[in-house]
């Protein structure tokens, strides 16, 4: 098994692809994509049949994975700032921060548009109305601002469609997880959260300055029970600071990695190793190949190798 991670250097503004071994702690393969932009950046990723489906600021890229090459990419004039990829029954779902939106298209390889759900919709009590002009050339800048909910992350179980949206301070409505179809809110109280990922039956969050992942065990059978809202069963510790997001499973152990690119300090990346039996992680920081620090990672993907 090995990692399949779109990555950014901010301090270096290079984005690509590396195929990593975490438990060697080796990049076994690298891309680094030829691109000139205020910032560039690899960031969210799928993995579809052979490819890697990455966004970048305002572009998807498509990423063919046993030639280890770069082929094409889509634009649209919607995109901007996005962050996570989801695939469910053949639909792409993009995560667009800059305009707290859900994407949707149809084949997931040629994209063909099919909605535009806007997040602070769901529940404007939480969250802040904009005017959002759909023919407007949003793609030319790469980060808009101000967000309403700043949506990250999308995940889907048993018809619950949950979004996870990362706290500001002082903003209304955000530091979130909302249930996308009822706007209902999954926690009181408000968190930095990025990734809120199902595997197994539970929920996983992260809280991405305090370096915490919180634990909601059988999520979706309590909330079936009209258990709204909820408080984490159990908190992962990682006592290490930094960014933390971009959660990835395999078996009974967890990865989540730590950008630093924010701090300007021109380190690699770290990430966490976690035992999810046991609960004792293991703390690493990325290897440097060329000379390149990946100091920003958002959502790894994983790979299993041939056999």
């Amino acid at each position: 098994m090995k990692l399949v991670i779109p990555v950014e250097s901010i301090v270096q503004n290079k984005g690509g692809v590396i195929l990593y071994d975490p438990f060697e702690n080796k990049i076994v393969k690298q891309y680094v994509h030829n691109r000139t932009w205020k910032r560039v950046g690899w960031r969210g990723g799928v993995i579809y049949g052979k490819y890697l489906i990455a966004t970048d600021w305002n572009e998807l890229h498509y990423f063919n994975l046993e030639r280890w090459e770069y082929e094409k990419s889509f634009r649209k004039n919607t995109f901007n700032d996005l962050h996570y990829l989801l695939i469910r029954k053949d639909k792409l779902f993009v995560v667009n921060t800059g305009l707290d939106a859900i994407e949707i298209f149809e084949d997931p390889f040629e994209p063909k548009f099919l909605e535009i759900i806007f997040v602070f919709k769901s529940n404007p009590k939480k969250f802040r109305p904009r005017k959002i002009n759909l023919k407007l050339p949003y793609n030319e800048e790469y980060k808009l601002k101000p967000h309403s909910c700043h949506p990250n992350c999308i995940s889907f179980d048993s018809g619950f469609v949950f979004v996870t949206c990362f706290q500001r301070q002082h903003r209304m409505g955000t530091g979130e997880v909302v249930e996308l179809k009822t706007g209902r809110t999954l926690t009181k109280k408000r968190y930095d959260l990025h990734d809120g990922v199902f595997y197994k039956g539970n929920f996983y969050l992260s809280v991405t300055r305090s370096g915490r992942i919180m634990i909601f065990r059988e999520m979706v059978k309590k909330l079936k029970q009209g258990k709204w809202p909820l408080f984490p069963n159990d908190v992962i510790v990682l006592k290490s600071k930094g960014w933390w997001r971009g959660i990835a499973f395999e078996g009974d152990t967890m990865f989540i990695f730590s950008s630093c690119g924010y701090n300007k300090t021109k380190r690699p990346a770290r990430i966490a190793i976690v035992d999810l039996t046991s609960m004792k992680r293991v703390i690493k920081r990325l290897p440097v190949v060329d000379r390149i620090n990946w100091d920003t990672v958002y959502q790894p993907c994983v790979w299993e190798d041939e056999k």
